[in-house]
């Protein structure tokens, strides 16, 4: 019988300890819409990590519409990157393209966007939801979400 306890109170502490090596962020959802016929959007996802030890985040944006990826500096060779203290990391993508993408003509009142970032432990990073119009000849950011 104290085998079986001892059993049960381990293997309750290894799962708890294997839940806690994974920790999630995210931003709120933002609830977005063209801001003109000829205007398409953009959007960007920006973590920094401002501890002192390497961290991998595996950083995605999320949206109920199609989206264009455009640039992932968050992954290297597919993989999650791991972000020196200091280090900032993107992920971007055109939220106006595909089949059922953002356009001005076609505003959903249900569309969102937001950033996921999971992590070891997220307690040091600290992430920035950032829109832009499209075309644009830079990343005129129009709306930042600290989160």
């Amino acid at each position: 019988m104290k085998a079986l306890v001892v059993g049960t109170v381990f293997a309750i502490l290894l799962g708890v300890t294997g839940l806690a090596q994974a920790a999630q962020l995210l931003s709120p959802p933002y609830f977005v819409k063209t801001r003109g016929d000829n205007l398409g959007t953009k959007a960007m996802c920006v973590i920094r990590n401002t501890g002192t030890q390497k961290v991998t985040v595996d950083v995605s944006l999320l949206s109920n519409n199609d989206m264009v990826p455009m640039f992932d500096f968050c992954r290297v060779n597919g993989k999650p990157k791991a972000l020196a203290g200091g280090e900032t990391c993107l992920v971007s993508a055109d939220l106006s393209n595909g089949s059922v993408g953002l356009t001005g003509s076609s505003n959903r009142p249900d569309t969102f966007v937001a950033c996921q970032v999971a992590a070891g432990n997220v307690s040091n990073l600290r992430g920035t939801l950032e829109l832009a119009e499209s075309p644009s000849h830079l990343f005129d950011v129009y709306l930042a979400i600290d989160f």
